[in-house]
């Protein structure tokens, strides 16, 4: 009995000291390693995702008349003290002066105090501020309506003429409607719009300027 206890003791004594003895730098577990290698999924990053932005080219907005659906300048102006013949011979002589000549400018129906002009004015591409070029001609129908006291101007029916080419050919034609709304060549119409849009309200400020009344001079002025 003696003899077995004492066995015991000795087998114990020797595994401590096995243990004191053991190589440091034999491999050992580590139950808080984490493998670099994987990958984890963390909702909470801040770093900043690239967002491609991509910007819509902004056609210019006409006129439109909803009932024509066409491309449409009008207004009304009240001149009270404009008598109905004097402002159909102004509107005459302007159209005269501005928006071509020949038997074909004017639809005249002086009974009701209408005036149909098929008028044209230069169109051209500006380059800068200083330097444009011509690029045909702008067409369009021009209705005058006069009565004592005001009168009403409509413009439609535009017609974008190009020039003809040094190799000759007929020039090409196209409704304003058409460069609108063509899903191809997008910024090309919509430059030649722009440019129309300038003349066209340029020759309307001019239109209503000769159609005003000429300044009387006072006796004593002179």
């Amino acid at each position: 009995m003696k003899k077995s206890i004492l066995t015991i003791v000795l087998s114990m004594l020797g595994l401590f000291v096995f243990a004191q003895n053991q190589d440091p730098n034999s491999p050992v577990y580590d139950y808080n390693y984490t493998d670099s290698t994987q990958t984890t999924s963390d909702s909470s990053s801040t770093e900043p995702v690239a967002e491609e932005t991509v910007k819509v080219y902004q056609r210019i907005l006409m006129p439109f008349d909803s009932v024509t659906n066409l491309i449409t300048y009008n207004g009304i102006v009240e001149q009270e003290e404009s008598g109905s013949d004097s402002l159909y011979a102004r509107a005459k002589r302007f159209s005269e002066k501005n928006l071509g000549k020949g038997k074909e400018l004017y639809e005249l129906d002086k009974r009701n105090q209408k005036l149909v002009v098929n008028g044209s004015i230069p169109a051209f591409a500006y380059i800068n501020k200083f330097n444009k070029k011509t690029i045909g001609k702008f067409q369009f129908k021009m209705t005058i309506l006069v009565k004592e006291g005001r009168y009403k101007y409509t413009i439609t029916n535009f017609v974008h003429e190009s020039e003809v080419s040094a190799s000759g050919g007929k020039p090409v034609r196209n409704y304003f409607e058409y460069y609108n709304n063509s899903t191809s060549n997008i910024q090309a119409y919509d430059k030649v719009l722009r440019y129309a849009d300038k003349d066209i309200k340029e020759t309307i400020q001019k239109f209503q300027l000769a159609m005003r009344d000429p300044k009387l001079l006072d006796e004593d002025d002179w």
